[in-house]
């Protein structure tokens, strides 16, 4: 009996010095279409047929404009994506046609314009939580527990992000 205590409280001991390992799973995406969808006048920031500009922020920090010219539907979002590769603090997504490209992570100075970000002068507007914003082909939204979820894609292939606190992912399959 004494061998028995003495192994386990040796393998209590051994599981005590290893560190504890986080999991961080990755979340769910969202059902972008279960959301209320926001109004494009409040959001467009440069108005026009050829080469319109919509775009919205977030209360945690991160702002994305969108735009969309003959069959081409771009989306790029800045601020605090949590491990996102390589320390990137810009998301961008593209289709053009029927062809997806993969979610483009890249760094670039100075991406934080305050809380009140703008677009060639314009204020971009704070989209409410729990709100999709869904033009140029791209559909987004934050909830409490995702500071933002953007993809791109029409059809069956698509790509996008989810962001938290804690992490960046991407979904899809473009």
């Amino acid at each position: 009996m004494n061998r028995i205590a003495q192994a386990t409280t040796g393998f209590l001991a051994m599981v005590a010095i290893v560190p504890a390992v986080a999991a961080h799973a990755a979340p769910a995406a969202p059902d972008f279409s279960s959301y209320p969808k926001a109004s494009e006048s409040d959001y467009t920031v440069r108005p026009g047929l050829a080469y319109s500009v919509r775009g919205f922020r977030t209360p945690s920090g991160l702002y994305c404009t969108s735009s969309n010219h003959r069959a081409m539907y771009a989306m790029n979002c800045t601020g605090p994506f949590a491990g996102a590769p390589g320390g990137a603090n810009t998301a961008s997504l593209f289709e053009s046609g029927t062809v997806v490209s993969p979610v483009k992570f890249t760094g670039v100075e100075n991406p934080s314009p305050g809380s009140n970000p703008e677009f060639e002068g314009h204020p971009i507007n704070l989209l409410p939580k729990n709100t999709a914003y869904a033009f140029d082909g791209a559909i987004c939204v934050w909830t409490d527990t995702i500071a933002l979820a953007c993809r791109v894609g029409s059809g069956q292939t698509y790509t996008g992000f989810i962001a938290t606190s804690d992490t960046t992912t991407t979904i899809g399959n473009g």
